[in-house]
Parts: C-alpha cells; structure tokens; sequence
C-alpha cells in the first residue's frame, strides 16, 4: 500500500522497528483504540497495519534462539543432557513396585508415613544397607530397580531424611561427575527391623541357593517320609548298645575269681 497518510506512515514505520512481540502489541492497541477512533487513519489504513504488525510476530513454539543464547547454552554445561530413562516393561515395574511397596521391610508405623512408590524405594535402601551397610546405588538404579520413575526416589529419601530415618553424605568432585551418595540407616528401630527380618530387595553379590530360603537364612529341608530311615538308624543305636553292654559284662564275669563269682565250691564236694 503506497498511498499512506502521514500518521499511518509513522505508524508503519513504528511496526517495521519493533524488535519484540510487547511493542507490537502495544501498537496493534494505539492503532484500534486512538488512531482509527479519532479518524487519524482509515478503515483500509488501519486492517493494512494490522495485517503488517500480525505477519511481523513470530510464530507460536518457532521462536529462533540467537547465536548467543546457543553458544551460552553450549559452554554452561560441560557433560551431556541426561536423558529420561523409561521403562522397557511398564507391566514388570508395576509388580516390582507393588511387591516391594507391600513388603515388611520397614516398621508398621514408618510404612503409614510413605506412598507405595516411596516404600519400594525404601526397601531397596533397607536391603543394600543390610547387606553392604550403606548404600550407594544411583538413584537411576534404584528407580529401575523399585519400578518408579527417578522424581519418586528423590521424593522419598528427601522426606526420610526430613523424618530423621537415613542420612545422605554427598559426594561431589570439581570438574567431574559427582559420585555417588552414600546413604545411611539412622533409624534405630528401622535398624533393628531389619537385622531380624527378611528383606524384600537382596543384591546379586548376596543371593544364596535357591533350595531351602527362609527370609535371609538357608535352612536343611525336611522331608516327612525320612522318618523312616530315622527311625531304622535310632533302632540299630540302640541294639548296639545294648550288645556292647552285653559284650562287657562277659568280659567283666570272666576276669572276676570264682570265689566273688560266686561259683566257689566245697572240699571233698564232687562238682
């Protein structure tokens, strides 16, 4: 459009000299609210700049970053974007969660402080400390492990430690990848609990045969129709005994004289 009055070739050039979406805006507002009310512009004017103003604001999600910005983005992080890890098996998590959430690994009255995802990250911590005393497992790890997502072991072990049940030491390195951090039970009756009893989560470098497994003890298996044999081994002890006994007391009759054997006999008495 050639033919522009004065007030809308200011206004145009105010549109081509923007440089945010703000000002835009604010002359998208000055042109349908002051110009075109008081007749500094017309109908065909105003839809003109508007139609200029709207082509000029960048599309929605498109907004390009500058050559800075990326460069800036680029130096500020040393190490790659950690990805979000996700579950090969939703099915198999959801049991794992369920089963270690509804374990006995912790005390009746700390179970009632977590959620079920909270309880199956906790029974990881209770089973490598029983184990190893402290654990040291990445929280990715021990989300893959428990079955939740990484958000939900962050959540638990900062409530546990709020609780006053573990301690975390962490273990950070200049111009490195931080280590990994070392948690601790502080807990006592949470201690104690599980010294006693089972644990729901036990590592690799721990497992025991799979024959015969009561909590974390390997026990000798019965079986009833042994009694039998039992019973044959108690009986032949006993014959033994008893011919042993018997064998003794030969020996002891044999060495004795007649005269305490009691078979002495009397002179000029034909036996």
């Amino acid at each position: 459009m050639n033919d522009l009055s004065t007030a809308a070739a200011a206004l145009y050039k105010s549109v081509n000299s923007a440089t945010s979406p703000e000002e835009l805006n604010t002359l998208l507002d000055a042109i349908w609210r002051r110009h075109w009310p008081m007749g500094a512009i017309s109908d065909d004017e105003a839809q003109f700049l508007a139609e200029a103003i709207q082509n000029r604001k960048p599309e929605r999600g498109l907004i390009a970053q500058s050559p800075i910005v990326k460069l800036h983005a680029r130096l500020s992080s040393r190490f790659r974007t950690r990805q979000r890890p996700r579950s090969p098996d939703r099915q198999a998590s959801r049991d794992r969660r369920r089963t270690l959430g509804s374990s006995s690994s912790m005390p009746p009255a700390m179970r009632a402080m977590f959620t079920e995802g909270q309880r199956a990250v906790l029974a990881i911590v209770a089973g490598e400390v029983k184990h190893h005393g402290v654990c040291d497992l990445p929280y990715d790890k021990i989300a893959a492990i428990a079955g939740v997502c990484r958000t939900t072991v962050q959540t638990a072990m900062h409530e546990a430690r709020r609780l006053g049940f573990i301690h975390i030491i962490e273990r950070p390195q200049r111009s490195r990848k931080n280590l990994t951090n070392l948690i601790r039970i502080t807990y006592t009756e949470w201690t104690t609990w599980i010294k006693r009893g089972p644990t729901a989560h036990r590592p690799p470098s721990c497992e025991l045969p799979a024959a015969g497994l009561i909590g974390s003890k390997a026990v000798k298996m019965v079986n009833p129709t042994k009694n039998t044999d039992t019973r044959k081994k108690l009986c032949a002890k006993i014959a033994g005994a008893a011919h042993s006994n018997d064998r003794r007391q030969s020996i002891r009759r044999a060495s004795l004289p007649d005269s305490v054997d009691g078979r002495s006999q009397q002179p000029g008495v034909k036996a």
